[in-house]
């Protein structure tokens, strides 16, 4: 960041008004976690500008600075979402061809099941957006037998995912120690924006519990993907030493 000096002119005489660098911060931080777009962020400034709080030139340089930092935030979140999905790919890929050289019987009471929750989950989506489930359906036309029938292919693919993953935790046996368990619960401080040590006062021996089940299923997957790499090492070279004797041959 640079030093702000500008020049704020008033009645008496002109003199200068320095922004350090310090308030500087702390108005980018705050503006910022109100204003997540440039529209709202000028409003917040201008009305910073009309209360006196800052000087107009002020407020035009602050506002062009938000404008950076917002569309910085965007473009990074864009490019970590592309790179989870694209890891997220990658791993269903691999859980799928388990699935496949599997044989599982599901019952329809637990597929049926798992279409209501992922209905619930995704009508408090909507409810987050300030939408209603009955106003999307009666938008969308949409009536419950046809979400039902909609979700049912990816309601069977999550059972027999969370059956593969459990089942190689199982076989596996990973050793979930309380290193592990603290990282999850730093993480889950970072997101809800509290400090590890005081979410930990809320988590009891069964969140913890959870949490374990839930690493494991972390390590399964991770498991599956590192064998995945090896068996594309293996080929590698298994098609490099084809590649050169048949060289060698000629």
């Amino acid at each position: 960041h640079r030093e702000l000096a500008d020049t704020a002119v008033n009645k008496k005489g002109a003199h200068t008004m320095e922004l350090g660098e310090g308030i500087k911060k702390i108005l980018l931080a705050g503006i910022g976690t109100a204003a997540v777009t440039a529209e709202k962020s000028k409003e917040v400034l201008d009305e910073l500008v009309k209360k006196g709080e800052l000087t107009v030139e002020q407020g035009k340089v602050l506002n062009q600075e938000l404008k950076h930092n917002i569309k910085e935030s965007v473009k990074k979140n864009l490019e970590e979402t592309k790179e989870n999905n694209a890891k997220r790919t990658k791993e269903d890929e691999a859980i799928k061809k388990i699935i496949e050289k599997s044989e599982m019987e599901i019952p329809d009471a637990m597929i049926e099941s798992q279409v209501q929750n992922m209905i619930q989950e995704f009508a408090q989506r909507l409810a987050q957006q300030g939408l209603s489930f009955d106003q999307y359906m009666q938008f969308s036309g949409m009536t419950m037998d046809k979400m039902k029938e909609q979700v049912r292919p990816e309601a069977l693919t999550r059972i027999q995912s969370s059956l593969v993953l459990e089942q190689i935790a199982k076989e596996e046996n990973f050793e979930i120690t309380e290193d592990d368990v603290n990282a999850e619960i730093e993480k889950m401080a970072k997101a809800y924006g509290m400090e590890a040590d005081k979410l930990k006062e809320y988590v009891g021996d069964d969140e913890k519990e959870s949490m374990k089940r839930d690493i494991a299923i972390e390590k399964a997957v991770q498991f599956i993907m590192d064998n995945v790499k090896e068996r594309a090492k293996a080929k590698t070279k298994k098609e490099k030493e084809a590649e050169a004797a048949a060289n060698a041959e000629a």
